[in-house]
């Protein structure tokens, strides 16, 4: 058990980490840790204090409580069809702002390399959906 409320933790603190568009390294700093300590938490392979759990809430911009609520059922090998569409969805609007920053900076190729996979990361979720609704009985809805 204590290794699933592990992973499942992990699972919760990466996936915030990519919506507010941190890599582990700044996250790390922000929380005051290291980076590898961070990784291993996201694995799931370390324990966190409370104090670190406290510190990591913060620099995420949540309360303690979003980190922790409803770990004791989570199932955290599968990400659940909402939260894998709403990771898809902050990764296509920050590859769409890397597209304008690179077009403003006459930087073309990267817009247009930026672009193209915030298009792919719609696709990929429409695609998502889609099959979700399909093995949900056709209304997408867990």
């Amino acid at each position: 058990m204590a290794d699933a409320l592990l992973l499942a933790l992990g699972h919760r603190v990466r996936l915030l980490r990519a919506e507010r568009g941190l890599t582990q390294r700044q996250l790390a700093e922000a929380v005051g840790i290291s980076r590898p300590s961070l990784a291993n938490i996201e694995r799931g392979r370390q324990e966190t204090s409370v104090s670190v759990l406290l510190r990591l809430a913060a620099a995420l911009g949540v309360t303690p409580g979003v980190l922790v609520d409803g770990l004791g059922g989570a199932t955290p090998a599968v990400m659940p069809w909402l939260e894998l569409a709403h990771a898809v969805t902050s990764a296509e609007r920050e590859h769409r702002q890397r597209a304008d920053r690179a077009w403003h900076g006459h930087r073309y190729h990267d817009a247009i390399r930026e672009r193209g996979i915030a298009d792919g990361l719609v696709r990929a979720r429409e695609l998502h959906l889609t099959v979700v609704a399909a093995a949900k009985g056709g209304d997408g809805r867990g």
